[in-house]
């Protein structure tokens, strides 16, 4: 009995011995892959930092497009709605002169209404430097009421007879007629090159406004498609997921754990996702050029004398009657032409855009890979147990921004194109211009100016649909073609009416002045475009009020609207979360100069430079004409509706849940970054989720389920395996 006991003993040590090696080897597998799912977690959460800070930034291109259009539509036309009324009159006025038969450059079709087509036209009461061209005449004339193709009457230079009794009161007379004469001329043949220095001026401050964003983007577009990518603060994401690895391995792992041996896939490497050209990520997030077109007034003194009243693009700028310096005047060193002449080549930072599009088919994720091969302490010898454990994460929920179109094929470089290409004679590298009048109900805003692609085409060709307009809710049909959107200022322009003295000699109004909007001039050091008194501000502050107040309207045309809201994810915080990084680490976006804020932000004050999308909702409520604010709908009125991202609700519920959709129930204390300025409600902006690798190979020959592929293309589009599935377990 002992000789067997003996023997039984043996046999359930080794038992034994099994259970325990098997049982801290299940348990240090599961530590692995405990371990890589926060890993790829981590890196999948850097990767929506960087998505997170590009969605903000191509919301900044939209607004600078929208305050763009809110300064041609609004500040440019006021001289055309005469006076007396909030809601300004239908841009069709029984006086415009537009014949039935008229050209299209002089109209837009809309069904069977012809309606009139907005033109900058700064011959009004209600711009200081139009009152300030004759001191002489009554500062209240106004030529922007004329019709298009309008031409005065001869006026003739009286002489008159006179005798020794009257020499004195006739002479006196002759010489103020004749001085009338020269005032109505002069300041007809003036007008036209303020009017076009209006135009270039809003143009070139967009174009240095999105320039800036460009270029950031670029920069965190090459790094969001790098097989290293940093993080916000420029260290290396592998980096981070190994210190993650290794602060959650049991004792047994870490001490066979080698980090050489750690791999760390970025999605957006594979498939071509990286690629697009001479800027990494364009296949990923391709960018929408486009090339807005302004028209000005041109309005020229004739010998006669007479003045006629004409429109003209911002491009021809040569056609401006060139006495008293033209264009040279308001434009002494060329840079305005220079900007507005034309649109550069499509990798010029400085081209017109409408922004970024997300590519679906390019789908963001992180794999992590790691292994170890752990000693058990009842088998001390031979090749120990090799453990391996693969992670995949991925932001979801956010939104960089609409596609153009609302499709997107699986393969195509960007979103569909809903028109085909003007015809023309090809050239190549010039960018093709779609037939703006087709195929706008396919398009996500079929407002905006139109799309170029690169590539061959025609030259390009402006016409009334280029002209900057936005839509302010999904399936908006008029955007600034809407009295109530071109009225939101009127209560400013009425005051400023009101305000006008009985002479220019006591001149002390509200009128604006074109000094205001040279901001593009000292972007690099102010990172600021919003109208500003220059030369009157001091770096305390000091900012006249009527600067401060009409800087509030432009503001409030920026602030986000339920078009926004459906489309992008904004940070209303992002000052605190973005911007002072950036000025912290420029370098890192690949800019030089002073990092720009959210619209209303300035680098050299203090109360300016804490600027945000926050303060622009808060900014419109006191700013919008207050007759008309219950009712313009559009307008987001609460930071808090910007949280409309995915928030935590249950461990398997990956909805919107609507108890904290729009809400925020605690805030965040002073000084911390959190997106979304939100502890406890809504986010904003991408979260981060586990996700098998077999979910993201569907479709593929790595699907074991065998299903068609995602639908991710839009209505009607076919389902597809993405561009980047991760393979399997040979490939990662």
């Amino acid at each position: 009995m002992s000789i067997f006991l003996a023997l039984v003993f043996q046999v359930l040590f080794v038992f034994f011995a099994m259970v325990i090696n098997i049982g801290l080897l299940v348990h240090d597998k599961i530590n692995l892959q405990n371990s890589v799912d926060l890993g790829a977690y981590y890196a999948a959460q850097k990767q929506a930092e960087i998505m997170n800070e590009i969605a903000h930034l191509n919301y900044q291109i939209r607004q600078d497009y929208k305050l763009l259009a809110w300064r041609y539509w609004v500040l440019g036309t006021i001289g055309r709605d005469g006076q007396g009324s909030i809601i300004p009159p239908v841009r069709r006025p029984p006086t415009s002169g537009i014949p039935p038969d008229a050209p299209r450059l002089y109209r837009v079709e809309s069904g069977p209404i012809q309606e009139e087509i907005p033109v900058a036209c700064l011959a009004t009461p209600y711009w200081w430097e139009f009152a300030m061209l004759s001191p002489g005449r009554s500062p209240n004339e106004n030529y922007c009421w004329h019709s298009y193709t309008w031409v005065s009457l001869a006026i003739p230079v009286p002489t008159v007879p006179f005798t020794p009794a009257t020499a004195g009161i006739n002479i006196f007379a002759q010489t103020q007629a004749q001085q009338a004469v020269g005032n109505f001329t002069q300041s007809c043949s003036e007008a036209s090159p303020l009017s076009w220095a209006f135009v270039a001026n809003i143009l070139t401050d967009y174009k240095y406004s999105v320039a800036y964003k460009k270029k950031a983007i670029r920069a965190l577009r090459a790094n969001l498609v790098s097989a290293n990518p940093t993080d916000r603060e420029g260290r290396s994401i592998r980096d981070g997921v190994i210190q993650t690895i290794k602060k959650n391995l049991t004792e047994s792992n870490l001490q066979s754990f080698d980090p050489a041996q750690v791999q760390m896939l970025n999605g957006l490497t594979r498939g071509g996702c990286d690629g697009g050209g001479i800027f990494p990520g364009t296949v990923t997030m391709p960018e929408v050029l486009t090339a807005p077109g302004l028209y000005f007034a041109l309005l020229s003194g004739m010998a006669a004398p007479r003045c006629t009243f004409d429109i003209a693009f911002q491009t021809q700028f040569n056609r401006v009657d060139a006495s008293a310096g033209g264009v040279t005047r308001w434009d002494p060193t060329g840079e305005m032409r220079s900007r507005v002449g034309g649109e550069p080549g499509a990798d010029d930072p400085f081209h017109s855009t409408l922004g970024f599009e997300k590519n679906p088919w390019c789908m963001a994720y992180m794999g992590v890979k790691a292994n170890t091969s752990p000693r058990k302490p009842f088998a001390p010898f031979g090749k120990s147990v090799d453990l391996v454990a693969r992670a995949f994460a991925q932001p979801f929920g956010g939104r960089i921004g609409p596609w153009y179109s609302k499709k997107w094929t699986r393969g195509s470089p960007t979103s569909d194109l809903v028109a085909q290409p003007v015809a023309g004679s090809p050239a190549v590298g010039s960018p093709v211009q779609m037939n703006p009048a087709a195929g706008q109900e396919d398009r996500t805003d079929p407002l905006t100016s139109p799309r170029l692609v690169p590539g061959s085409g025609s030259a390009y060709q402006y016409s009334p649909y280029t002209i900057p307009n936005h839509s302010r809710f999904p399936g908006d049909q008029l955007g600034y073609r809407s009295q109530r959107a071109q009225a939101t200022a009127r209560g400013y322009f009425s005051q400023t009416m009101a305000a006008i003295p009985a002479s220019i000699a006591n001149f002390a109004d509200r009128r604006v002045r074109m000094n205001w909007l040279y901001g593009w001039s000292m972007v690099d050091t102010t990172g600021d475009t919003l109208a500003f008194d220059n030369p009157a501000a001091s770096s305390t502050g000091a900012v006249p009020a009527q600067v401060m107040e009409f800087r509030r309207l432009e503001q409030a045309a920026v602030a986000p609207d339920l078009f926004d809201l459906t489309y992008y994810s904004i940070d209303p915080a992002a000052n605190l979360n973005y911007t002072d990084l950036a000025r912290a680490n420029p370098s890192r976006y690949g800019i030089v100069g002073a990092p720009m804020g959210d619209l209303g932000s300035r680098q050299s004050i203090a109360d300016m430079r804490i600027a945000n999308v926050a303060s622009q909702i808060q900014e419109a409520q006191v700013a919008v004409e207050p007759t008309i604010l219950g009712s313009v709908y559009w307008l987001v009125r609460d930071w808090k509706h910007l949280l409309t991202g995915w928030a935590p609700h249950r461990a398997t519920n990956f909805s919107f849940p609507t108890d904290r959709f729009g809400k925020c129930a605690t805030e965040p204390l002073p000084g911390v970054m959190i997106p979304g300025r939100c502890v406890a409600g809504g986010r904003t902006g991408y979260s981060v989720r586990l996700i098998s690798r077999d979910h993201l190979n569907a479709g593929t020959p790595n699907d074991i389920f065998g299903r068609p592929g995602w639908q991710i293309g839009g209505d009607g589009v076919a389902a597809g395996p993405i561009l980047n599935p991760p393979g399997g377990d040979s490939q990662f």
